[in-house]
């Protein structure tokens, strides 16, 4: 077969196929793209690899009736939407809608007692016998709180420079040096300027004022101050509300409409305490909280980390935070990647500088 024998063969073929007939089907079907399934709001498109289940992609067996390796991703979407846009709650466990009261949320396990504590006086054992007389000693009246203190049935009256106040009661046992312990209100009354201060470190305390029990008087030149907010917690719920001792906490407590959030809690940790936090009165009054009402553990900066040093949280970090309720600060305690940044935003738990 020659050139030409070739050029004719092929234009038979061609004339055969152009003829119509078996002879023009052709020899694979050709490609059809399917239609796309029906978009569920907030979902990503079906081509996207993040759209698929685990199960779509690396089935497992498990007993019937057990939840799935996670949520529906569309659905998940749609929570974390509506929640950014404080429309829905978080989709997290412990989320809480933004702005509801927490009274009608669901609570986390960073749960503590309030305890608030009015004006009192801590005494030392000779000044006690100054203002008692001789061979008295503190006569315990109630066990309060924190183990092994109590409220005394002894009081005395406290004067100042600019008023006087009855009825301050003391509190037991005796003290190696006294120390009175006052509400900023109460200092207005007194006509005294008091340091913020822990309980027994006097080294800034003031004095200027005159203690007057029934046998006598006692003059203090120092150990007057205002009590730092401050959080005891008893060793066995450290790991529950993920605290060490010397850490700050921030707390939010009260209701509705007088809610507030109270920074610069210091943990107090050891096996001697009482999970309690103590305010005075004015922190009190200002939240509209009574002693056995409830607190939460919002944030917490942990205690011996290297000046300027901040940890750095990821996505799975916050998610943690949300978690426990905790809240996540611009500027605050922590150094945020973008995505962790977004995250916190989408679960309603980012809180821009105040």
């Amino acid at each position: 077969m020659d050139k030409d024998d070739v050029q004719r063969l092929t234009e038979k073929i061609a004339a055969a196929l152009a003829a119509g007939g078996a002879a023009a089907r052709p020899w694979l079907p050709t490609p059809v793209r399917p239609e796309p399934r029906e978009a569920t709001p907030g979902a990503l498109p079906a081509w996207a690899g993040a759209s698929q289940l685990l199960p779509d992609v690396a089935p497992i067996r498990r007993p019937a009736g057990t939840p799935h390796h996670r949520a529906d991703y569309p659905a998940m979407v749609v929570a974390e939407r509506q929640a950014a846009a404080a429309r829905g709650p978080s989709p997290l466990p412990a989320g809480s809608k933004a702005g509801a009261d927490r009274a009608a949320t669901t609570r986390t396990t960073r749960e503590v007692a309030i305890g608030v504590s009015s004006r009192h006086l801590h005494v030392s054992a000779q000044d006690f016998t100054a203002l008692f007389g001789a061979g008295k000693s503190p006569t315990p009246q109630r066990q309060i709180s924190q183990p092994g203190q109590y409220a005394a049935s002894e009081a005395v009256a406290v004067v100042g420079k600019g008023g006087r106040i009855a009825d301050v009661r003391i509190v037991g046992p005796a003290r190696g040096r006294t120390q009175l312990e006052l509400s900023p209100s109460d200092c207005r009354v007194l006509g005294v300027s008091a340091p913020v201060a822990l309980s027994g470190r006097l080294e800034a305390s003031s004095g200027g004022v005159t203690l007057e029990g029934p046998a006598g008087k006692v003059t203090l030149e120092s150990g007057v101050i205002i009590a730092q907010r401050h959080l005891h917690v008893a060793t066995v719920d450290a790991r529950r509300l993920g605290v060490a001792d010397g850490d700050r906490v921030a707390v939010e407590c009260g209701p509705a409409g007088r809610r507030v959030t109270l920074h610069d809690v210091l943990v107090r940790l050891g096996p001697t305490h009482a999970t309690e936090l103590h305010l005075d009165t004015d922190e009190a009054n200002a939240a509209q909280v009574k002693t056995g009402d409830r607190a939460f553990i919002v944030a917490a900066s942990r205690a011996g980390r290297p000046s300027g040093r901040r940890p750095l949280l990821t996505e799975r970090d916050v998610a943690e935070l949300a978690a426990r309720g905790e809240k996540v600060m611009a500027g605050g305690a922590y150094l945020l990647t973008p995505a962790a940044r977004d995250r916190a935003k989408a679960l309603g738990i980012w809180r821009e500088e105040t």
